[in-house]
């Protein structure tokens, strides 16, 4: 059982967006790309400190997944009725706009790195 994969969710994706933001901050400009080095130093770093299981691929894949999330909970923001409270992560408001367009998925919990995403996602950085 020692073997077990360690949970990415939480800590492990805090860590990551940290690390990509920290590594646009060097001095990337909006519209760039995320430079293959770059990328390739930052998934080395995240595997030294969670292990060595986590394959580019899923690595490559966690940041279109993010993103997605980003842009699902920008949205949801921008509906009239709908609050969060960034302190307790919690999403409240129009529970029929919630239930009925985001499928209860923020009924009761926001985005806890919606910060880091946003430092990551609006910064005009393009990845692949």
């Amino acid at each position: 059982m020692a073997n077990l994969l360690p949970p990415y969710i939480g800590q492990g994706e805090f860590y990551f967006l940290k690390m990509i933001a920290e590594e646009i901050e060097k001095g990337y400009k909006p519209g760039s790309t995320f430079k293959p080095e770059s990328q390739l130093y930052v998934f080395t770093k995240f595997r030294a400190a969670f292990g060595p299981f986590y394959p580019d691929r899923f690595l490559k894949y966690k940041i279109k997944q993010l993103k997605k999330r980003y842009q699902d909970f920008s949205e949801l923001l921008s509906q009239n009725g709908i609050n969060w409270n960034k302190k307790k992560n919690v999403v409240y408001g129009n529970e029929k706009l919630l239930r009925e367009n985001y499928k209860g998925r923020y009924a009761k919990a926001g985005e806890k790195n919606f910060d880091l995403m946003c430092q990551v996602f609006e910064s005009g950085v393009m990845f692949e």
